[in-house]
């Protein structure tokens, strides 16, 4: 492999990295972002609840706190999925390296 041909290989990698480095910046500000609020929205349900507690009995918060879940789960997949992207990047570009 000539200088030129791992010139671009190497910037073909590092664009990928960048890619995948804000592809993680995203969601890591959608996770703070979504935290920040259903944190506000839950302490705002749990207030208003507590007030109705006495004349309704416990409220069902079930359904909400399944929603964040599901929520959470999406984000770990997606920042897995992109952890198995910048591997598979990192091999391919080690064994092109090495041809």
């Amino acid at each position: 492999m000539d200088n030129n041909e791992r010139w671009r290989l190497e910037e073909k990698y590092d664009e990928k990295m960048r890619l995948i480095n804000q592809a993680e910046e995203t969601i890591e500000d959608c996770r703070n972002q979504f935290h920040r609020k259903t944190s506000d929205l839950a302490d705002y349900i749990h207030r208003f609840y507590h007030e109705l507690e006495s004349e309704y009995g416990r409220p069902n918060t079930q359904h909400f706190e399944e929603n964040v879940a599901e929520f959470n789960w999406f984000l770990k997949q997606k920042q897995q999925e992109l952890e198995e992207t910048r591997d598979e990047a990192r091999r391919d570009y080690y064994r092109k390296m090495e041809e």
